[in-house]
């Protein structure tokens, strides 16, 4: 196994793959996982280990053998692959979230409203009056 697969999706991603294996009723289950994987850039770690395994009787040596690994990224932003993505994409083809502009549907990181130029010029003519009101020039 050298790709990805559902199996080591986290619970958002795989709420996500199961709108998606619902929805894609008529596609081969293996053009499923390649079409999930390529519209919403699913990312991966793909590794390996060395070992020496018995493969042989004992008079030969053992052998090195490779041993392939897949694992989630955990820096992949599991909201790409959601269930509310997925549904979008389902309902208008195109995605809802990118890479590009996930940050702005980001609920937990909400950025501070910037003043009104109207705003600004309140406080200042009211810090104003009462410097003027504290030094005793009113």
């Amino acid at each position: 196994m050298f790709g990805c697969t559902p199996v080591i999706f986290p619970s958002e991603a795989k709420e996500g793959w199961d709108f998606w294996s619902q929805a894609t009723l008529t596609m081969e289950p293996y053009m499923k996982d390649v079409h999930f994987f390529r519209q919403f850039c699913v990312a991966w770690i793909f590794s390996w280990d060395y070992r020496l395994q018995h493969f042989l009787p004992t008079p030969y040596p053992l052998p090195l053998v490779r041993i392939y690994k897949i694992k989630w990224w955990p820096e992949f932003k599991a909201r790409l692959c959601g269930k509310e993505n997925v549904d979008y994409f389902c309902k208008n083809g195109k995605r809802k979230f990118t890479l590009h502009n996930l940050h702005l549907f980001d609920k937990s990181k909400v950025a501070p409203a910037i003043p009104s130029k109207r705003e600004i010029k309140k406080e200042k003519s009211s810090s104003s009056s009462t410097k003027t009101k504290a030094r005793g020039l009113s």
